[in-house]
């Protein structure tokens, strides 16, 4: 991620230099994280910005008998178009952010927990591993206010829009030993296809609930930011 930001900077005051305007640098805080940006003009009506964000939530919990570790990875970067329609504060805005944004969930449940049905309790080494895929890139598309080349050298915007990931995948496996409660046989994950075969309707359950989801693939965005034109 730094090195990201530092590219973002250097290719910011590089388009000071060939292009003989005025550039602006800002930080800020949004629904992607924290993040940094560069802006400079291409005219009265028109800024580009150059952006970077990113934030991580880890997070415990225990819930029916099973213990979580859940990842929630935000980290995106990229370009947008401003498009000042009357050269005032009001913006619409347009871009493509590459990104890395998703969820990674571990879980084990030493009580007992049900997979596809069956009740099992994790052994010291079974665990149950999730990720939800987002892509890697998204376009994004917002309305906002605020100007960094109007006004004086501080200015403050709010951006509004949505970005479109992909539609979300989820990814569902175990490793391990288990322990089938209702009849005390132990379970290894890598050799047992019955097991293997409960974890895979599992996970096909889950896509199933994400793609009943409506919007599930649209992420919205609120962003604060403030910056200096120099």
């Amino acid at each position: 991620m730094l090195k990201k930001l530092s590219f973002i900077l250097c290719t910011t005051l590089f388009a000071q230099q060939s292009y003989a305007t005025d550039v602006a640098l800002g930080a800020g805080l949004s629904t992607l994280g924290f993040g940094v940006q560069g802006t400079f003009a291409v005219n009265p009506y028109v800024n580009v910005r150059l952006l970077a964000q990113g934030y991580d939530l880890d997070e415990d919990f225990e819930e029916s008998g099973i213990n979580y570790n859940s990842n929630f990875k935000l980290e995106s970067y990229g370009v947008l178009a401003d498009i000042h329609p009357f050269a005032g504060t009001f913006f619409v805005s347009a871009g493509w952010l590459a990104h890395n944004n998703g969820l990674d969930l571990k879980a084990s449940c030493p009580t007992s927990c049900d997979i596809d049905g069956t009740s099992y309790k994790s052994e010291p080494d079974g665990q149950i591993k999730a990720t939800v895929d987002l892509g890697s890139n998204a376009p994004y598309l917002g309305i906002g206010w605020g100007n960094a080349m109007k006004g004086g050298r501080v200015y403050a915007k709010l951006d509004v829009g949505v970005l479109f990931q992909d539609d979300p995948k989820a990814s569902l496996k175990a490793t391990g030993t288990f322990e089938n409660t209702a009849t005390h046989q132990q379970v290894n994950v890598s050799t047992n296809p019955m097991f293997q075969q409960e974890v895979a309707n599992e996970e096909k359950d889950l896509q199933k609930e994400l793609d009943d989801a409506e919007g599930a693939n649209m992420y919205p965005v609120i962003s604060l930011s403030v910056g200096y034109r120099f």
